[in-house]
């Protein structure tokens, strides 16, 4: 796994939490990413996405309908993409 040690993939990984391991793990996440791993975390919560990711990437149907920068897009925009009423 030496290739990929800069890389961490999550799904859903704060899917069956409470409020304070949440927080724990959205921390873990941070601290990785500021000591400059790439971090991909598939996630249906937009509030944490909004929170964490610098990208937005949103996949329709298995396929990429776009990608915006967190700080340039607002919830209605990707929820219109992810709805298809964009």
């Amino acid at each position: 796994m030496h290739w990929a040690q800069r890389l961490v993939l999550m799904d859903e990984p704060t899917a069956a939490l409470g409020v304070a391991e949440t927080r724990r793990v959205e921390d873990l996440i941070r601290r990785m990413r500021d000591r400059g791993r790439a971090i991909l975390i598939v996630s249906h919560s937009l509030d944490q996405v909004f929170r964490l990711a610098d990208r937005i990437c949103v996949l329709r149907r298995g396929r990429q309908v776009g990608i915006r920068r967190t700080s340039d897009t607002t919830g209605d925009e990707i929820v219109a993409m992810i709805t298809g009423l964009r």
